[in-house]
């Protein structure tokens, strides 16, 4: 009998030396995590995960989750590649912790690590949108705010950096998703309805971009950015007496706001060129867009778009000019009145001719615009025959894209 009893303790002695060496294990990950000895706390904890004993408590998936954020945070390569998305990795153990936690003993320390946790995706989403991997990060911000979500924190900030990253990423769907559960959450972001209304916009869905303008403006009536995003909406559907009401009112408030005088010239420049309306109407809308136009770059002299503009107008002005000339020749060979009609078009031409070369100097070759500011002015000094320009800017295009010839062809 006492063999027997002695086999039994022998026995019990043996399975109590077992649990006390896996927890140990688990000792000597925290000892190595603590001494910033990460490969080694990895290995511990590993193997303390593998033991019936200590895998089932949640302190021992605390202790890993806590590891995992570490490496994720190493700046030594050989660490940071000893796991493969170990922040991913840390929220799934964080979440086994707290589904063996049934008598909540852990939970503080649950709920600490969480926090952390969300603080740690947080600088990953910071650190991948400063080198602008806008998906990456947006995808980071999003687990941040599903983290800190978890632990019943609602992190709108983190959760419109998560649809700001994402539209600059170019992923709109995402973007959107992220925006309206933010919205919902009314967040404080004016930027937040300029964002919505123009992926709308993107989705060609003009009747939602408006709305969501609407809602904004409703929220923040002296907000300068959704008056201009309304403008512009107005603008790009046509509606040219709506957005001209609503830049008016966005000029009164801002006068020294030279894209607001910009947007102002755009609204009528359309119009002076929308044969809806009567041709008086046009050429008031015409005179106006140039006075819109100065006033812009009066205010900003490096307004490139403004300036190209200006000089647009001038020119297309007078081939409009020169087309009606051309008609009242043919029609009645009234010379005199063709005559009469060609020093205006030249005059509009010469006009335009000093904000086309600005334009010209302000942009660099490689700009998508270079094509078009270069036609433009080669237009230009063609129909008013200026040789030696003409020579100097058919050298700068067969510089750039090949034969003259060709492209007349």
């Amino acid at each position: 009998m006492m063999k027997k009893i002695a086999i039994i303790a022998i026995a019990l002695l043996f399975f109590v030396n077992i649990a006390e060496a896996q927890k140990r294990e688990v000792r000597r990950a925290n000892r190595s995590l603590n001494n910033v000895e990460l490969s080694e706390a990895l290995g511990h904890i590993n193997n303390a995960l593998e033991d019936e004993s200590t895998k089932n408590e949640a302190d021992t998936w605390v202790l890993y989750t806590k590891i995992l954020m570490e490496i994720s945070a190493s700046e030594d390569e050989s660490v940071a590649n000893l796991v493969e998305n170990p922040l991913d990795k840390a929220f799934e153990a964080i979440q086994k912790a707290e589904e063996l936690d049934e008598e909540n003993k852990n939970m503080l320390e649950i709920q600490q690590t969480l926090l952390v946790l969300s603080e740690y995706f947080f600088n990953a989403a910071a650190v991948e949108y400063n080198e602008e991997n806008f998906g990456k990060a947006s995808q980071l911000f999003f687990k941040s705010y599903k983290v800190s979500e978890s632990f019943e924190s609602i992190d709108t900030s983190t959760l419109y950096n998560a649809g700001l990253s994402a539209e600059m990423a170019g992923n709109i769907d995402d973007a959107y998703d992220y925006y309206v559960e933010v919205e919902e959450l009314e967040y404080d972001q004016p930027f937040l309805y300029s964002s919505l209304a123009n992926i709308s916009s993107q989705r060609e869905n003009t009747e939602e971009a408006t709305e969501w303008i609407k809602k904004g403006r409703e929220r923040y009536p002296e907000n300068l950015d959704l008056i201009f995003s309304e403008a512009n909406i107005y603008l790009t559907t046509g509606n040219i007496p709506e957005a001209k009401r609503v830049l008016e009112i966005a000029i009164e408030r801002d006068p020294d706001n030279a894209n607001l005088h910009y947007a102002f010239a755009v609204n009528y420049d359309q119009m002076s060129r929308d044969t809806l309306y009567t041709k008086e109407e046009r050429q008031f809308a015409y005179q106006e867009a140039i006075k819109a136009y100065q006033k812009a770059i009066e205010l900003n002299p490096e307004y490139f778009d403004a300036i190209y503009n200006l000089g647009a107008m001038h020119f297309n002005e007078g081939i409009a000019l020169y087309v009606e000339a051309e008609e009242i020749l043919r029609k009645d060979m009234d010379f005199k009145a063709y005559e009469e009609k060609e020093k205006e078009v030249l005059e509009l031409w010469l006009e335009a001719q000093p904000y086309l070369e600005q334009a010209f100097e302000m942009i660099d070759e490689d700009d998508p615009n270079y094509e078009v500011v270069l036609r433009s002015l080669r237009e230009l000094y063609m129909r008013t025959k200026q040789e030696e320009k003409i020579e100097e800017v058919n050298a700068l295009w067969e510089e750039k894209f090949g034969s003259v010839e060709e492209e007349e062809e």
